[in-house]
């Protein structure tokens, strides 16, 4: 017969839980507890986390950005090559291009949100 282990595979995990790798945060630890992190700090600085977050905006708001303004720029700029209606400019051309693709988009989001819902 096996002799039973002193202790419990509970008490084994608890007893090696401060002295885990970089690679695993213990968020019970407080800021007293006796793991060594050798210095290391997770940010740089205290506000590198919203750059971050920023940045993650910008690039969402650049692509959607480019996605809704490039296509009416391309259309009108054949178009000047034609020529334009009289009264009409490149910039009115891409105003009312880049307002017609935000209206498809919207009406595109908002059957999406209603459907959403079968």
């Amino acid at each position: 017969m096996t002799k039973p282990a002193s202790k419990s595979p509970l008490e084994m995990i608890r007893d090696r839980r401060p002295h885990a790798d970089a690679m695993t945060r213990d968020f019970t630890d407080g800021p007293g507890s006796d793991r060594d992190d050798s210095g290391r700090k997770a940010y740089v600085s205290p506000l590198a986390w919203l750059f971050g977050i920023l940045a993650s905006l910008a690039a969402i708001a650049g692509a959607v950005f480019i996605v809704l303004a490039v296509p009416p720029a391309l259309d009108c700029r054949s178009q000047a090559a034609q020529g334009f209606f009289v009264g009409q400019t490149y910039g009115g051309c891409v105003a009312s291009g880049l307002s017609a693709r935000w209206n498809l988009l919207e009406q595109r989001v908002k059957m999406a949100l209603r459907g959403s819902g079968r």
